[in-house]
């Protein structure tokens, strides 16, 4: 019996654990890093102050978790989409349009609040920056299942993975403020073509 009680309280301190993440995601963001407070994460979540302190002892600790709660779900369906590829179709576009929709959503939106509260936050900073590494490590992780025939190629995976990166970051930051830009698939092509013809050039694409 005191067995299954102490189950019992992990569950439920599981299930309190989330709905805290939940709502300080959807704070951060509906409102904002600046208006996103502890008080108001914990009245969204519908928990006491102390049970938030409990588990989240630090607003940096609190938002850094929300969006890496986020991330997880984010990389599972990521995953089940690099599942439902088919092998017949071009696999690089396939694989862009997967990266491109990490960049559009809550993920990215709270990412980027956090990224700009962390330039004068030394422990969100540390802790962001833990966290974009584990992303980088992980989507890498995932491209290599996609692609294992071009594993070792720096100039897919290191040069071109950081280019595709970049320049997603931008078109999403240009998205958050619509001014009359070119639509994001033009650029989303364009680097299809660029990387298409750096596989190409390099020999190591689908050889």
């Amino acid at each position: 019996m005191k067995v299954g009680g102490e189950r019992k309280v992990q569950d439920r301190s599981v299930v309190m654990r989330a709905r805290i993440l939940d709502a300080a995601l959807d704070c951060l963001v509906e409102k904002g890093y600046a208006a996103t407070t502890t008080v108001e994460v914990s009245k969204r979540a519908g928990v006491s102050r102390g049970a938030q302190l409990h588990h989240f002892p630090t607003k940096a600790v609190l938002l850094t978790a929300a969006v890496e709660h986020l991330l997880e779900r984010r990389m599972h369906d990521f995953r089940q989409a690099l599942a439902g590829i088919d092998p017949t179709d071009d696999l690089l576009d396939a694989g862009l349009d997967l990266l491109w929709s990490m960049f559009q959503g809550p993920v990215f939106l709270a990412w980027v609040e956090l990224w700009v509260a962390a330039r004068t936050d030394p422990e969100l900073a540390a802790a962001v920056a833990a966290m974009d590494e584990r992303f980088t490590a992980e989507s890498r992780a995932l491209f290599v299942e996609l692609y294992p025939g071009d594993a070792g190629s720096p100039a897919l995976f290191d040069i071109g993975r950081d280019f595709a990166f970049a320049l997603m970051e931008g078109i999403a930051l240009q998205l958050l403020v619509p001014r009359g830009q070119r639509p994001s698939s033009d650029y989303i092509d364009l680097l299809k073509l660029m990387l298409r013809r750096l596989r190409d050039e390099t020999g190591e694409a689908g050889a």
